[in-house]
């Protein structure tokens, strides 16, 4: 059965990357939940999406130019909405001891320290139960240098080829689009070259969450765990 990777949460319910959206996410039947990694001026790691705190907390400016004493203080629910007001902007240690037991992560280095992550992720016990991707090519090659034998995830818009995905970007994990998932034969020359699949789609139309489902690959990664659960419920004949 395809698995429900919940992108920064049940975001369309919750304001992102937050306690509350990982715990709803998983409500709706999430298995995992995606985060992004960025770190503050002092190096503490925290769970936040943009370069710049200004989107989704009261705070101004980039993140990295922030102690960790200033981020604490900051309210990263309120632009959500009102019953939302302050929630914090997660620490990743809290996050992850948080996740522990109850769900898979699927970490996107933003830009950090990817040695504080592995030293963390080692230490939490979670290295099963989690995988790695980052845009950054610097954190990829770091990741691989450190922590060899951790999970990763490459997208096939970066590796052009599902055959160079394990020998030149070392993952294990492709993810691609719903329109790539519709090329004839992509998910089996993808499977036959030892690697799992995930489709993202950022959408909410039940139509295509079914036709994911269908499709039958190891991973869906959205905004919408609850449409995707209700698909594969139905796919399988269990009431949502």
């Amino acid at each position: 059965m395809t698995k429900i990777v919940s992108h920064r949460g049940a975001n369309h319910f919750a304001p992102e990357n937050t306690f509350a959206a990982a715990d709803l996410a998983l409500q709706h039947g999430a298995d995992y939940i995606e985060l992004d990694v960025r770190e503050s001026a002092d190096g503490v790691l925290y769970v936040h999406h943009d370069e710049t705190l200004d989107r989704t907390t009261n705070g101004t400016g980039p993140i990295g130019h922030a102690s960790s004493a200033e981020i604490g203080a900051l309210d990263a629910g309120s632009w959500f909405g009102e019953g939302f007001k302050g929630a914090v902007v997660p620490r990743l240690d809290a996050y992850l001891e948080h996740l522990r037991g109850r769900a898979g992560v699927y970490i996107e280095l933003k830009y950090c320290d990817p040695a504080k992550v592995v030293a963390l992720v080692r230490d939490l016990g979670m290295v099963r139960d989690t995988f790695y991707f980052s845009f950054s090519e610097e954190m990829r090659r770091d990741l691989q240098l450190i922590a060899p034998e951790f999970r990763k995830m490459m997208t096939l818009n970066i590796a052009k080829s599902p055959s160079l995905v394990g020998a030149v970007h070392h993952a294990s994990i492709i993810e691609i689009s719903v329109e790539q998932m519709r090329r004839p034969g992509i998910i089996d020359v993808s499977r036959r070259a030892g690697l799992e699949v995930m489709v993202y789609y950022g959408g909410d139309d039940p139509v295509i969450h079914r036709e994911i489902a269908d499709a039958g690959v190891d991973y869906i990664n959205l905004d919408r765990p609850d449409l995707f659960q209700a698909a594969r419920s139905a796919l399988s004949g269990v009431a949502a």
